[in-house]
């Protein structure tokens, strides 16, 4: 048979098929094979993924409890070291003085140059002294000798020749040394003789005559002076009822406490309308800068039927820093609504501290919200107990930021020229600071330590703790304003109580106006002795004349 090229070529390419068919049979048994392998290799590899799932979370677990415990173990640490500052504190309140004056000695901070450069940042974990905090020996002053007995203290003279002296001796000098002697204070009785007339009229009726008392002079037992003395003995210097009584009955005057209770609230009574006026210069000051606070008073509550017989309530008070005034209101509660009869239509500045109340009138429009360095710097001190380079690095920037006002408030500048040494000098050491500040609160691993709290506190309110720069009007701080609280902690330390809602606002009365005297270098008992005697033939007209900032000793007549 002739085969031609046509079917040689398709009997090549059937050879090449069904080389190739083979190829693929060969193919597929070996795939099936590999399959079945693959098969059989499913259950072994199914249990070790099992296994590793179970074991990956058996060490989920291990991880999860390891971290719990890890966690308990820092809250426990945090815990450790709350009460260790907790107890470094209560050591120091007994123990240790209570003021928190730096006892650095900034050389030259104080002289005119004002040498305030800015600090360079210092490592905080090298552990080094800070140089600035060497305490210098200052060189010892001599003693000025001793005090000159003022000239208006009564003088008794007692006149002294040598014995046994010749007749013809001359007189040519005398030696005078004086010792200052002690009369405790005494009482007296003034009495009012009122003599009485008759006559006898021509129409046979006899007709009487006597004389009138003083239009000042009430029934009670007690004058002005002695109601003057009671009153500023508890309120000025913070003696109870019941020692006052102590000390009548020493000199034979009986007196209940009920009676001498009386004297006092009928005095505070007396000046409510000084206190109004007062008030009124404070709620609308020209100046438009008031400083604020408040302090706790215990009140005796009758209303109340369980429990404790006490109430809790808060004197607040007020300050207008440039006309040197202080006012006290009693309010039950320390709330927005206890604030608002005095911030709700304010307009100014308004100083305080970080309080939430404040925070809300302060954002009020019209109002500029000042806070207090000094409880800043207060937190920054109370950390030195359990990070002290970070807290003397902080205390060191701020004791160059008192030095300079220190500076300032010795040479009696200017409020410009206040502004303008706070521009050269002081923003540069609080921009320092405010840098510092934010590069430390990242390396913190809690903010609830007290230096994170510290930081926390001076980080929140930056912009406010640095209003001073900006007006030399403004204070760095409120300290004014709590020194003029202090009088009612300590009293609160004597007397414990006000003995009702009415009394507490009595003394509100009374402390603010004592607290101006204060302020005024005015003798609150002949202030208050005066006042006593004339308010009540005193015209309402003038009545701010008789405000401890206008009092004139006794020159003002009624």
């Amino acid at each position: 048979m002739l085969i031609t090229p046509e079917h040689q070529a398709l009997q090549d390419k059937y050879q090449q098929l069904l080389f190739r068919s083979m190829q693929f049979d060969a193919i597929i048994k070996q795939k099936d094979e590999v399959i079945q392998q693959l098969k059989n290799e499913i259950t072994p590899l199914k249990n070790a993924v099992e296994q590793l799932i179970a074991e990956v979370k058996l060490q989920r677990e291990e991880n999860a409890s390891l971290l719990k415990i890890i966690k308990e173990k820092d809250k426990r640490l945090q815990k450790l070291e709350l009460i260790e500052y907790q107890y470094q504190q209560l050591t120091k309140l007994v123990y240790s003085r209570s003021s928190e004056r730096s006892s650095a000695i900034i050389p030259g901070q104080l002289q005119l140059d004002i040498n305030a450069d800015v600090v360079d940042v210092c490592n905080i974990n090298d552990g080094q002294k800070i140089e600035s905090y060497t305490k210098l020996k200052s060189e010892k002053k001599k003693h000025p000798g001793r005090n000159e007995i003022p000239a208006h203290i009564e003088r008794k003279y007692i006149d002294m020749h040598p014995e046994n002296l010749p007749d013809d001796a001359e007189h040519f000098d005398t030696i005078e040394t004086e010792q200052l002697e002690y009369d405790p204070a005494r009482l007296f009785a003034t009495v009012y003789r009122r003599y009485k007339y008759k006559r006898s009229t021509p129409n046979g009726s006899t007709e009487f005559f006597i004389a009138s008392l003083p239009e000042e002079k009430d029934k009670s037992l007690a004058a002005p002076s002695l109601k003057a003395h009671v009153t500023t003995e508890k309120f000025l210097w913070h003696m109870p009822i019941h020692r006052q009584m102590q000390k009548f009955a020493q000199s034979g005057i009986i007196l209940s406490e009920n009676t001498i209770g009386d004297w006092i609230n009928g005095s505070c009574r007396s000046l409510t309308a000084i206190y109004d006026a007062l008030r009124e210069n404070i709620v609308k000051p020209a100046c438009g800068y008031m400083m604020a606070d408040e302090t706790r008073i215990d009140v005796l509550d009758s209303e109340k039927v369980k429990g404790k017989k006490s109430h809790l309530g808060w004197m607040w008070s007020y300050c207008n820093p440039i006309d040197r005034l202080v006012i006290f209101e009693y309010h039950k509660g320390r709330g927005n609504k206890d604030a608002r009869p005095v911030l709700q239509n304010y307009r100014g500045y308004l100083h305080s501290d970080g309080f939430s109340v404040y925070k809300h009138f302060g954002s009020q429009p019209g109002v500029t919200h000042v806070c207090c360095n000094a409880h800043a710097r207060r937190k920054f001190h109370e950390a030195k107990l359990t990070d002290k380079n970070r807290a003397e690095h902080a205390l060191m920037l701020y004791s160059k930021l008192y030095g300079i006002e220190s500076y300032c408030k010795e040479q009696n500048l200017s409020f410009d020229q206040r502004l303008k040494i706070r521009r050269e000098k002081s923003v540069p050491i609080f921009e320092e600071l405010a840098d510092w500040v934010k590069e430390q609160i990242p390396r913190l691993t809690t903010l609830r330590s007290p230096i994170g709290k510290a930081l926390a506190y001076f980080s929140e309110r930056e912009k406010q703790l640095g209003m001073f720069l900006h007006d030399g009007m403004l204070l760095m701080d409120t300290n004014l304003i709590e020194n003029a609280i202090r009088p009612i902690a300590l009293g609160r330390n004597n007397f414990l109580f006000a003995g009702s809602h009415d009394a507490a606002q009595n003394a509100a009365i009374i402390y603010s106006l004592l607290a101006t005297c204060k302020l005024h270098d005015v003798n609150a008992y002949d202030w208050l002795k005066y006042v006593l005697t004339a308010m009540p033939t005193f015209p309402a007209s003038r009545i701010k004349e008789l405000l401890p900032q206008n009092w004139k000793g006794s020159t003002i007549e009624p």
